[in-house]
């Protein structure tokens, strides 16, 4: 582990006047999911720690002075720094375990007891983001260079299925909501539909590029990204048009997410962030009001939409009109949005460290770098 325990990933992302380029070394930090003490750690080679609080740190009122106005000040407490993987994807069903996508694998790190508690290699290097878990945490797919497509169950890390896509560069990967499908999207505007154990079942190519896609709730809407023009959506069940939403097109990095309820659909494009509402395919955020947004994720409960705005993250009600809290603290901006099944913890990453967050109350639990000093 200790030889790859620093990887890079080069990430680039234009949009309006702002270039963002750079060879993105990332960290993983963890934290308790609760305010119960922190379990001692056996950290992975190479880990450090600056602080080992006996507790979650939770925000303390500091007293003022008798003719100060009244206001509250909160302290920032120590939090724990640890090394490991660089780029967080997902949380496995129970919340407490997080995917971390290595150079050659996946980690799965236990945000309890601060340890990597299994490591599934791949027998080459992986193809970028490509990576994918199903919904009811039993399967990890992943595509390797030269667009193999890999499916493994967690549990034993077997081999249920390789595949030899076509795709030369896959891009993005999804199980469908039933978890019973695999979707493949590559550059070449190819969206190719697999069952588990490897049978293709369906392929779109709706002619132009495509840098990412998304499925509805209910698995019957795909939502696409292209390089250029509109944000549109296709019916799953024949792959024809449905609506063209919107937007000017989008880079490899650019996300795009339907709310839980299916009514909304958030995408960072190249000019802006976008949400529309779904039912009347009106733009509720995007040209009139652009944000330079790499990042975008709805909470499982509904309750919340998070999108990066530059360094800052923001969250806001589902259709993106009501901010309730911004977190802050980045020094880069956010490329990478992940919330914890129950919606209480919001995992951000950008390209020196990542940040665990308390949703509640937007309370920092823990720190990632890629050495703590």
């Amino acid at each position: 582990m200790a030889a790859n325990m620093i990887h890079l990933s080069h990430r680039k992302h234009f949009f309006g006047l702002v270039f963002l380029s750079g060879w993105v070394i990332l960290a993983l930090s963890a934290c308790g999911t609760s305010p119960s003490p922190l379990a001692p750690a056996t950290l992975p080679q190479g880990a450090t720690t600056v602080a080992t609080p006996t507790s979650l740190p939770t925000a303390t009122s500091l007293p003022l002075p008798s003719d100060t106005p009244s206001v509250t000040v909160t302290s920032v407490p120590s939090v724990a720094c640890f090394t490991t993987y660089y780029d967080p994807f997902a949380f496995l069903p129970g919340g407490h375990q997080l995917l971390v996508r290595a150079e050659k694998g996946v980690q799965l790190f236990d945000l309890d007891s601060m340890q990597e508690v299994k490591f599934i290699p791949s027998p080459a290097s992986l193809n970028g983001p490509a990576v994918a878990i199903s919904p009811d945490g039993a399967q990890l797919a992943w595509a390797l260079e030269g667009g193999t497509l890999q499916v493994l169950r967690i549990a034993d890390q077997s081999l249920m299925a390789t595949i030899e896509s076509g795709q030369a560069m896959p891009l993005k990967l999804e199980f469908s909501p039933s978890a019973d499908q695999l979707y493949s999207l590559s550059h070449d505007g190819s969206v190719k539909v697999w069952s588990l154990d490897g049978t293709l079942l369906d392929a779109f190519l709706p002619g132009f590029e495509l840098v990412n896609m998304g499925l509805s709730p209910d698995g019957t809407l795909l939502a696409t990204i292209p390089a250029d023009g509109p944000v549109r959506l296709w019916s799953t069940t024949d792959f024809k048009w449905v609506e063209d939403l919107g937007g000017t097109g989008g880079y490899d990095t650019s996300d795009v997410a339907f709310s839980p309820d299916g009514k909304y659909l958030a995408a960072d494009l190249a000019t802006s962030l976008f949400v529309w509402s779904i039912p009347d395919a009106t733009e509720l955020m995007g040209a009139i009001t652009p944000t330079n947004s790499l990042a975008v994720a709805y909470s499982p409960d509904g309750q919340y939409l998070a999108y990066a705005n530059l360094a800052d993250v923001v969250l806001s009600s589902p259709d993106g009109l009501h901010p309730v809290r911004t977190l802050t603290g980045h020094q880069a901006p956010v490329f990478e949005l992940v919330f914890s099944p129950d919606s209480s913890l919001l995992v951000s990453a950008d390209d020196r460290e990542i940040r665990v967050w308390r949703v509640e109350d937007g309370q920092l639990l823990a720190l990632g770098k890629t050495s703590c000093p």
